[in-house]
């Protein structure tokens, strides 16, 4: 594999000088991709017990953020209050000076649930759904299973993850698909997370097709393992995740050692021309000091992406299309707290056993930046249950606009993804749970008149005591207006593997 060093400069900071952070570059092996035709299932697959203890693995730690100085939020968010959904007849017969402006409102022009994936016993409670839409093409996938509607909705056909593509040598599927829909090159990405080998490698493997051709199950794709990256042998990809910037896209991936060590996490630059091309065009850089980085959705010609320096700074890099590697500035945000993460709901379940402070949601607005992660109960506010923290950041100056919090004093906010539709507006998909509450999934817009509605509610918290570790919100194509989100409750199964995905597809109510 040919390599090419370069550096990550850091700017100078205002009041002192600080030494440059360097950071190894490498170019990625040029590859041709695999071509195969995908057989659609008309009904969801039974989830096989043995691949629990044959394939996935265990929760892998990241380290600890270091505990930063305590610093002030000077303007703490009021707590984050839920409206049901109103419909534009409801909201036209609506009189008196309760009655909301029509632009305030948000509103769903699909919300459907998956049913097939619970009732099959399919879908893990750790259900890390991601979907895109393009027209009445949906693609939607899951942990354990994927699915796809060409209806817009109206029905799905599902896909097995673990049957559908080729095994690399000595390697099967895993967990923790995502998808993306690329605009510019009427492209769907689908992203599978690969099992390791015995000499502790995996695969992250990059599918993609046409909208037309995601129709007919005719896809393309390539394999990314650690060694094409620059990471050390006998090491493995997890946790990715996608974005795109005008002519890239972007996967970012944590990388463990054979003991589940936590060594490195990477950022993979991908040319957007080796999805129309005949070769993979790509290069990587790593980091052996930040964690779980996170590209910020809807990037121009710049793409930004971020990780914790402490529990309360973050560490923003900016990187240029044009350029080798990035730069990064450190932004000071509002104090939050990163142990004693639980919350229990009404049957004495704690959905959030296995949460952490990592980033799981980053857009860019206009000129700022939205970075969101999970805090436990506490922070600078004495928030009593966790919340979602959200800075808000101008990407020229790197000053920090608003420290915003999802938070209500009865209950629990968690798993909060983040995008921008074609109005400068941000959607959120998010989790919530605890107290007097089973963990529900709520969608909703944070610029303007902030809003949250209720997408669908469960009825029972998980007897693993396991939820996450992500959801995803992106924008809804044709109708850029709008977001397609991706959520999940435990409501209509009644096993151990008994998640009910939803898709829904929402907006402003002027806008649907």
């Amino acid at each position: 594999m040919s390599t090419k060093k370069s550096v990550l400069k850091k700017k100078a900071a205002p009041a002192a000088k600080k030494k440059s952070a360097k950071l190894t570059c490498f170019k990625v092996k040029s590859l041709k991709p695999s071509e195969l035709k995908i057989k659609y299932l008309k009904k969801a697959y039974k989830f096989s017990d043995a691949r629990k203890t044959d394939i996935i693995h265990p929760r892998k730690v990241i380290p600890k953020i270091k505990v930063g100085a305590k610093r002030k939020d000077l303007v703490p968010t009021q707590s984050m209050e839920l409206e049901k959904e109103v419909t534009l007849t409801a909201m036209a017969k609506s009189k008196g000076p309760t009655a909301m402006a029509l632009t305030d409102s948000v509103t769903f022009s699909k919300n459907v649930q998956l049913a097939d994936v619970a009732t099959a016993d399919t879908a893990s409670h750790v259900c890390e759904p991601s979907t895109a839409k393009n027209g009445n093409v949906i693609f939607y996938s899951g942990n354990w299973f994927a699915a796809l509607s060409i209806n817009g909705g109206t029905t799905f056909s599902y896909i097995d993850p673990y049957s559908t593509f080729p095994n690399p040598p000595g390697m099967s599927f895993c967990c923790d698909q995502v998808v993306h829909y690329v605009k510019s090159i009427d492209t769907f990405i689908w992203l599978l997370q690969y099992g390791r080998d015995a000499s502790g490698k995996n695969i992250q493997r990059i599918a993609y097709a046409t909208t037309a051709k995601v129709k007919t199950g005719n896809w393309k794709f390539y394999d990314i393992t650690p060694a094409s990256l620059g990471l050390a042998a006998g090491t493995w990809l997890d946790f990715p995740d996608l974005s795109t910037s005008t002519g890239m896209l972007y996967m970012t991936s944590n990388n463990f050692n054979a003991a589940g060590a936590w060594k490195a996490s990477v950022v993979v630059r991908i040319k957007l021309t080796s999805f129309t091309g005949p070769v993979l065009s790509a290069s990587s850089f790593k980091s052996t000091t930040s964690a779980s980085f996170r590209v910020a959705q809807n990037c121009g010609a710049t793409a930004y992406f971020v990780a914790h320096k402490s529990s309360s700074a973050l560490r923003v890099f900016t990187w240029k299309e044009t350029l080798g590697a990035p730069t990064f500035d450190d932004v000071n945000v509002a104090s939050w707290a990163q142990t004693g993460y639980s919350s229990t709901t009404p049957d004495g379940r704690n959905w959030l056993a296995r949460a952490d402070g990592r980033h799981t949601g980053a857009t860019l607005v206009g000129n700022e930046l939205w970075f969101s992660w999970g805090s436990a109960k506490g922070g600078v506010n004495n928030r009593p249950h966790a919340f979602v923290q959200i800075a808000r950041i101008n990407a020229t100056t790197k000053a920090l606009i608003e420290n915003l919090s999802i938070w209500n004093p009865d209950f629990a906010f968690f798993y909060a993804g983040l995008s921008t539709n074609i109005n400068n507006e941000v959607g959120v998909s998010v989790a919530m749970g605890g107290g007097a509450k089973f963990p529900t999934h709520v969608v909703g817009i944070l610029t303007g008149t902030r809003k949250l509605v209720t997408t669908f509610a469960g009825n029972r918290g998980p007897i693993d005591n396991k939820w996450g570790d992500y959801l995803t919100v992106r924008r809804n194509y044709p109708n850029e207006k709008q977001f397609c989100a991706s959520g999940y409750v435990l409501r209509l199964g009644a096993g151990a593997s008994d998640a009910t995905p939803n898709f829904t597809v929402f907006g402003r109510s002027s806008d649907v």
